[in-house]
């Protein structure tokens, strides 16, 4: 693996966005938690640079993903959290 990321690790691009956790062949892969320089944040599982499997995702302003992702978007079962209280428990397709 010479000259790649692979294991264990901390990534921080010019715009401040950080990603903690494992590496493989230099692609974001296994569990790692990732801070966009805006706010936002994701813990959970990747593959080959996506969200992929069981996560977390949180907005700045409070809402709240927890579930399932595939291939960057909300896909299977999953709960939606807002501020205010208001809760979405069920099934996600494609992001929506």
């Amino acid at each position: 693996m010479l000259g790649k990321k692979h294991g264990m690790g901390k990534f921080t691009w010019a715009d401040k966005s950080t990603y903690l956790g494992q590496f493989q062949e230099n692609n974001i892969e296994g569990h790692g938690k990732y801070n966009w320089a805006d706010g936002r944040e994701y813990e959970g599982s990747w593959i080959n640079n996506k969200m992929e499997g069981r996560g977390v995702f949180g907005w700045p302003d409070g809402r709240k993903y927890e579930g399932d992702y595939v291939n960057d978007k909300k896909e299977g079962s999953g709960n939606f959290y807002w501020p205010d209280g208001r809760k979405y428990e069920g099934g996600w397709k494609n992001g929506k």
